[in-house]
C-alpha cells in the first residue's frame, strides 16, 4: 500500500491520522485567518473569534470593572493577537482606530477590518463613536473594506442586555435599521453609506460586553467612604489645633 507524504509526515512526527483529522477544525479555523477564501469568510472568523473572547472576558469580568476604556481593548488587542498577528491598537487607518486587523487571502487580496471601541456612558457617548470615528474617520468602502464592528463595555447593574436595547432603541430613533439580531438581542448588525449618506456601502457588527461586578463596586464603594472618613477625620485634627493654637 502507497503511504501518502501527509501519513509519511504524522508518522514521523508521532501523530496518527485520527489526531490530524481531530484537529482539522482547529486547522481549517486557522488557515481562514491567515489565509480566508473570501472577504465574507474573514469577517466571519472574526465574528466568531470575537465573541469566544468576550465571553472569556466576561468570566473574568472582576478584573475588568475597573479598568479604563482603553486597558479593557488592549485586553482584547492581546487576545486577538494570538490568532491575528496583524491586529493593532490606536493604529492610522484615517486616525487612530481601536482595532484594526488585515490580512491577505489566499486569492492574493488585502482584507481589511476595523473597529471602534467605547465604554458605555450613554447613548449620545457610544454613538459619538460610531457616527464620528468609525463611518466618519476610519471605514472605508470596497469589496473587502466595506465592514467593520462596533463594541462597547457595559459597567451597568442592569447588564448587557439592557445595554443593548437602550442601542438600539437610540439607533432605530436615528432612522437606523437593524437586522441579524440574535435571539438573546445581545448582537446586531447595521448597514450604512459613508460619506453622510452619499458614499459607499459599509456594515457594521455591534457587540457588548458585560463587565458588572457587584462585589467589586461594593469594595471600591467601601474604600470610597472608608477613604473620605479618614479625611474627615484628619479635618476635625486640623481644625482641633487650629482652635487650641488660637486660645493660647
Amino acid at each position: 500500500m502507497t503511504v501518502s507524504p501527509i501519513d509519511s509526515m504524522a508518522q514521523a512526527a508521532g501523530y496518527s491520522m485520527q489526531d490530524i483529522f481531530s484537529a482539522c477544525p482547529d486547522i481549517m479555523e486557522q488557515l481562514a485567518r491567515q489565509r480566508p477564501l473570501s472577504y465574507d469568510a474573514f469577517v466571519s472568523q472574526i465574528d466568531k473569534d470575537l465573541n469566544k473572547i468576550i465571553s472569556i472576558t466576561e468570566s473574568g469580568r472582576q478584573h475588568h470593572y475597573e479598568k479604563g476604556e482603553d486597558a479593557i481593548t488592549e485586553h482584547l488587542i492581546v487576545q486577538l493577537k494570538q490568532k491575528y498577528p496583524s491586529v493593532h491598537h490606536d493604529a492610522q487607518n484615517g486616525g487612530h482606530c481601536d482595532i484594526y486587523i488585515e490580512v491577505t487571502g489566499s486569492s492574493g487580496d488585502l482584507y481589511k477590518w476595523v473597529m471602534e471601541a467605547k465604554l458605555w456612558n450613554g447613548f449620545d457617548y457610544v454613538y459619538g463613536g460610531l457616527e464620528d470615528q468609525l463611518l466618519g474617520s476610519y471605514a472605508m468602502g470596497g469589496a473587502n473594506n466595506c465592514k467593520g464592528g462596533m463594541i462597547f463595555y457595559s459597567k451597568l447593574q442592569n447588564g448587557a442586555s439592557y445595554a443593548m436595547s437602550e442601542w438600539e432603541t437610540g439607533l432605530v430613533a436615528k432612522s437606523i435599521a437593524v437586522n441579524n439580531k440574535t435571539s438573546d438581542g445581545l448582537r446586531f448588525a447595521t448597514e450604512h453609506k459613508l460619506n453622510g449618506g452619499m458614499g459607499a456601502d459599509f456594515s457594521v457588527n455591534h457587540y457588548c460586553v458585560d463587565l458588572y461586578h457587584g462585589p467589586t463596586k461594593a469594595k471600591l464603594a467601601k474604600a470610597a467612604e472608608d477613604k473620605r472618613k479618614r479625611l474627615e477625620t484628619k479635618i476635625r485634627a486640623e481644625l482641633a489645633t487650629k482652635s487650641k493654637s488660637q486660645r493660647k
